[in-house]
């Protein structure tokens, strides 16, 4: 394969530009980069402008959600608590029928390699979340479905949501370990038929 060709940008006298960075790890490291800039056609004189990075990836993550643009073109006006609070987690329902349900599907994962997680929303009406409660095994992930269902008009707009994860640890093997979710149900089958004496069942044979 040929290498991958390096940024190349030739400035005049008087001349001026700006361009983007762009940082997108793939693994949680942290990683280094540098830009030169040559002054004249002697390659001594030159200027290093260095990159530093660090890949982060969270234990806990939602996937699959949109990310609100006007949230992040404000964050530039705020503190660091006030940016950390803002993910770009945004679900857009649009215009939803009055006592009709509209429904928005996404995923949690739990990214680590050992931990169990346990997750509750909580959200009240008239979002509800399906399933509320759950548990999650490590490299894991579950489907979540949100419903919008108000039966009077009205405008919802960066209501918040917040979602309480917590590790939690069983004293089984983790192989052993079952999944669960508050929509899980334990059905119970009853044979009815055979305490009917009209049934008939076909004779056994004698070996």
């Amino acid at each position: 394969s040929k290498p991958q060709k390096k940024p190349f940008l030739l400035l005049h006298c008087g001349q001026s530009t700006e361009f983007d960075v762009i940082f997108k790890p793939t693994l949680a490291q942290r990683l280094e980069g540098k830009i030169r800039v040559l002054m004249g056609d002697i390659y001594s004189n030159k200027t290093l402008i260095e990159l530093v990075g660090e890949g982060h990836q969270d234990e806990f993550t939602l996937d699959g959600l949109e990310e609100d643009t006007e949230e992040r073109n404000a964050k530039s006006s705020l503190n660091k608590d006030d940016i950390d609070a803002i993910r770009a987690n945004h679900i857009q329902f649009g215009d939803c029928p009055v006592g009709k349900p509209c429904c928005r599907t996404f995923t949690i994962t739990n990214h680590t390699h050992t931990s169990f997680m346990r997750f509750e929303w909580e959200a009240n009406a008239p979002f509800q979340f399906s399933p509320k409660v759950g548990h999650l095994h490590p490299h894991c992930a579950k489907g979540i479905t949100v419903t919008l269902k108000s039966d009077v008009p009205g405008i919802f707009r960066r209501h918040l949501v917040k979602c309480k994860v917590t590790k939690i640890n069983f004293d089984l093997p983790r192989r052993k370990v079952k999944d669960w979710d508050d929509q899980m149900r334990i059905v119970t089958w009853e044979d009815t038929t055979r305490k009917d004496p009209a049934a008939n069942w076909p004779q056994k044979d004698k070996v």
